[in-house]
């Protein structure tokens, strides 16, 4: 739907004004949001911060649900992995990735890349609602290292 929004604008762009427009992306700085760090009021995570539960998805995924750390495929603190190209994550919106994990855990996409997708899809089954928000939360207040940057970035 918002790709839409934006289809006026890159119709009469060529290949080389793309990769210029993404390189010129890739070189900003992305500076991380704040983490929801409201106390859990029930639960076994009583007294933690709401990005907890985010944190340890992320960190160590949920072996009994087959869900994979997150850290797998988009590093130590969020900024991606080469090889694959898993993208840097950390310091986006927590609307913008909620919305991405609901979208990829209801099967709606427009996406080329169907495999990549698939994964995706496939760890968000078995997320919930409050599982995605905390993640999403998590990840806003992410900050990559210096190093993890200059890694992902690398030809």
């Amino acid at each position: 739907g918002q790709a839409l929004s934006m289809q006026p604008f890159v119709t009469d762009l060529s290949a080389q004004d793309m990769r210029d427009i993404g390189a010129w992306y890739a070189s900003q700085k992305a500076s991380a949001g704040l983490a929801d760090d409201t106390p859990i009021s029930e639960g076994p995570l009583a007294g933690q911060p709401f990005y907890a539960i985010g944190q340890q998805l992320y960190r160590g995924g949920d072996a009994q649900r087959g869900i994979p750390a997150c850290i797998a495929c988009h590093g130590p603190t969020g900024a991606g992995n080469p090889g694959p190209g898993w993208p840097h994550i950390a310091g986006q919106h927590a609307s913008y990735i909620s919305q991405r994990l609901q979208q990829y855990r209801s099967g709606e996409h427009t996406l080329q890349q169907a495999a990549n997708f698939q994964i995706m899809q496939q760890v968000s089954q078995q997320l919930t609602d409050s599982e995605i928000q905390s993640l999403a939360s998590y990840l806003q207040g992410l900050h990559p290292a210096r190093n993890d940057i200059a890694v992902a970035s690398a030809p």
